[in-house]
């Protein structure tokens, strides 16, 4: 009698430990038949800010160079940096504080700051970047209008842009003379392109927009 017990005994144990085993097992199963989370992938860049560009911008500048960057996120600020100073232009030893791509001036003479700005396509070759030069002109009321193209995509690693009187002038390359001039034109309401020796027939730059 005792002998029976006991064989019934190892026999429930021996199916409990199949039970279990089987419980386990089914966990582990499902455990790998959850799907793995998705690597993650990496993220597009956001857009650059105004601060990139290390210029001392005023809050109303930096407002609208932000404005204009979420609206336009395949360009960034121009810098320093991207310009190639040769040894012979000499341009540090004339201002005291010379940015090649930010400009401040009455660029419309409404007696009201504007100013001139240039970006960079954000998927240029860093040895040939390509450039945009963008005007904000400023408002009564302190901020600024959305910025306008006045010219895109073209070559400044070279050159500079700055302020003479009322005309933008884009200069190409610092060592060369050529530049290219926008006066303002208060019966277009908007800065055309001019030569000096000519502003009666001016022709409009192939980069011009």
């Amino acid at each position: 009698m005792r002998r029976r017990v006991t064989v019934a005994a190892l026999a429930l144990c021996a199916s409990l430990a199949v039970v279990s085993c089987a419980r386990r097992g089914g966990s582990r199963a499902a455990a790998s038949a959850t799907p793995a989370p998705a690597a993650q992938t990496a993220t597009t860049p956001a857009p650059a800010h105004a601060v990139d560009g290390g210029y001392d911008l005023r809050p109303e500048e930096r407002a609208a160079v932000d404005d204009f960057l979420r609206a336009h996120s395949d360009l960034r600020v121009a810098t320093d940096s991207d310009h190639r100073r040769s040894d012979d232009d000499g341009i540090d030893g004339l201002y005291g504080v010379y940015h090649p791509y930010f400009v401040r001036g009455d660029a419309n003479d409404d007696g009201i700051l504007d100013f001139v700005i240039a970006f960079v396509r954000r998927d240029s070759d860093r040895d040939t970047p390509w450039f945009s030069v963008v005007l904000f002109a400023g408002k009564p009321n302190g901020g600024f209008e959305p910025g306008g193209f006045l010219e895109r995509e073209i070559s400044l690693a070279d050159g500079d842009l700055s302020l003479d009187r009322d005309a933008i002038v884009v200069t190409p390359d610092v060592s060369e003379d050529l530049t290219r001039r926008y006066r303002w034109d208060p019966s277009k309401h908007r800065h055309v392109f001019v030569r000096d020796d000519d502003e009666e027939t001016p022709s409009t730059p192939s980069s011009q927009i």
